[in-house]
């Protein structure tokens, strides 16, 4: 399967994206509006199209572009799970021109996914993360 990358999300992108992120369920609830700010406010979205153009993986980084870059909302359509469009989205975030100098990646994940990440080359950090919500 060839992979086409965008960087982009014009208005049909975002109601394709908005759909696609609605089916976790660590994205459901989340509303449309809140969605395009998500879009609009990280400095780097990512999507991943299967050779009909059809959205099949997501990403988005936010970076200070020299030392960290925090990868959040990965995610892979379900029939295209253990094909290797995961690993293809974190290579593409790893070798984007804009991050060569960023030193640190790091992402959020949930546990059943720690093994996929630690293969990928992510290991667990010791320090701790601390959470203020609203």
């Amino acid at each position: 399967m060839q992979l086409h990358w965008i960087e982009q999300f014009a208005e049909d992108r975002r109601r394709e994206l908005y759909a696609f992120y609605s089916k976790e369920w660590w994205t459901q609830g989340r509303e449309y509006d809140d969605v395009i700010q998500v879009l609009e406010h990280s400095d780097i979205v990512l999507g991943c199209c299967s050779d009909a153009g059809r959205l099949i993986g997501f990403a988005r980084v936010l970076t200070d572009f020299t030392f960290k870059a925090m990868i959040f909302d990965v995610i892979v359509d379900e029939p295209f799970r253990r094909q290797g469009v995961g690993n293809a989205i974190i290579d593409r975030i790893k070798g984007h021109e804009a991050l060569q100098k960023v030193r640190s990646f790091e992402l959020y994940c949930p546990d059943q996914l720690v093994a996929f990440y630690e293969g990928l080359g992510f290991a667990k950090s010791s320090s701790s993360l601390l959470r203020h919500q609203r």
